[in-house]
């Protein structure tokens, strides 16, 4: 009888899998977290999710499209080269994880990812609601081989409701998410934050739902879960200190804009100094007179000695305009340093507002370990952000995003049996 190329294959595989046994993982040395095998396929969504499990320590293989992850064509690029193995972007947010290159939209691909399925622990994902689904690999179909699998799935609007199939960027989600209606000028228009700030919430909260859902599997029941995650939903939790809800239900209001300023802490904000900007905030009446004292000394102004802006915030509240240009007038004598330093002996509150020259040279940061040197085969060492936590005992893993494809050979062949014959048939078939 004579085989097919696909039934030789998946005799390969059949041969050399062995479902992992019902037992706890336990960390590696140095590591927060066991290694547990996290499948990726979050896309930009829920990347930082997966981030966040490989920096801890788990065993994150990223799946990619035998062209790239989309990640990987994103500026900046160093030297303005565009090329697939040099974006920041993608080398920022893939710190410690596995690649392997797989066409989910090949039969054989998914045939294959459910074979992976079948022995990881997690997979994050971050396709249009359905689209999973419509390839038979969606959280009901995997979960048939291993019932232990833990599935989250980062996207605009979640599984369900009427929006579940809209498109979306960073843009919509702070749009419909009301967190442009708090940002701004008062009498200016609504404002995003600067860059996709909305995909940390939603994948922060993912990446805490995943670990829940392995501790419940763990410890308790003995299988998975499945994990919905809106970007919306999670963005919106992230301005509940502005009470909107609340202030809605009770006022029929809107919270209002008040920019870098505030009408319950005068002055408070950013402002401009000789060197860059300062942010101070004056909270008490001792705060106040020592300010008005110190501002009186420099510009010789009499009227910030006035009394009617003496007392609490609400006595200044209606001469924030003219209290500003005067604080101002005075910021713009000083550099942000002596700002800082002149203020410190004063009791009041002045931080320089760093950029990004100042955070790579903070002494802070440099005595907290925050910043790690990686070292990349294409674009040399950089420093990453990694010291997120400080442990005598535990720390980030250290290694720097991987090449397109790096670990095919140790996936293929080491774990699911494949010869470097059958990667080369798969290879020209489009499959990896």
């Amino acid at each position: 009888m004579r085989f097919s190329r696909r039934q030789l294959l998946d005799a390969a595989v059949a041969r050399h899998y062995n479902p992992r046994v019902m037992q706890p993982l336990v960390p590696r040395d140095g590591r927060l977290l066991p290694p547990y095998r996290v499948l990726d396929l979050a896309g930009n969504f829920g990347v930082f999710c997966a981030k966040l499990l490989a920096d801890y320590g788990a065993d994150v293989v990223k799946v990619e499209p035998p062209s790239g992850d989309a990640g990987r064509t994103r500026g900046p690029f160093p030297e303005d080269d565009p090329h697939p193995e040099r974006s920041l972007y993608f080398l920022f947010y893939n710190t410690n994880k596995r690649s392997i290159t797989l066409n989910l939209e090949t039969e054989m691909g998914r045939s294959i990812f459910k074979r992976l399925a079948a022995k990881a622990d997690v997979v994050v994902e971050g396709f249009p609601a359905g689209y999973l689904k419509d390839l038979g690999l969606d959280y009901d179909s995997l979960r048939t081989a291993n019932p232990r699998l833990v599935m989250a799935s980062v996207t605009p609007f979640g599984q369900s409701g009427p929006w579940k199939d809209f498109k979306s960027s960073d843009l919509i989600s702070m749009a419909t998410s009301g967190y442009m209606q708090i940002t701004g000028d008062p009498d200016g228009p609504p404002l995003r934050q600067g860059n996709e700030h909305s995909h940390f919430p939603a994948a922060q909260y993912a990446a805490v739902a995943i670990l829940a859902a392995l501790y419940h599997r763990d410890l308790l029941s003995g299988e998975g879960q499945y994990i919905d995650v809106s970007l919306q939903e999670s963005l919106i939790t992230y301005y509940t200190d502005a009470h909107p809800a609340l202030a809605w239900m009770q006022m029929g209001e809107n919270v209002t804009r008040v920019g870098t300023t505030s009408n319950l802490v005068i002055p408070l904000g950013a402002f401009p100094c000789r060197d860059g900007w300062i942010s101070a905030g004056i909270i008490t009446s001792r705060e106040w007179d020592t300010l008005a004292r110190w501002v009186h000394e420099v510009t010789g102004n009499e009227e910030i000695l006035n009394e009617r802006y003496r007392g609490g915030n609400q006595d200044r509240a209606p001469h924030i305009d003219l209290i500003t240009a005067m604080f101002i007038d005075f910021t713009t004598r000083f550099t942000a340093d002596e700002l800082f330093h002149e203020g410190q002996k004063r009791n009041l509150v002045f931080i320089p507002v760093n950029d990004v020259a100042d955070l790579l040279g903070d002494p802070q940061l440099e005595a907290s370990h925050f910043w790690a040197e990686l070292d990349h085969p294409e674009i040399g060492t950089l420093k990453y952000p990694l010291g997120v936590f400080n442990s005598e005992d535990i720390s980030p893993a250290q290694a720097a995003a991987p090449l397109l494809g790096q670990d095919n050979l140790e996936i293929y062949c080491d774990e699911l049996g494949f010869e470097k014959t059958d990667l080369a048939f798969l290879r020209a078939s489009g499959v990896i």
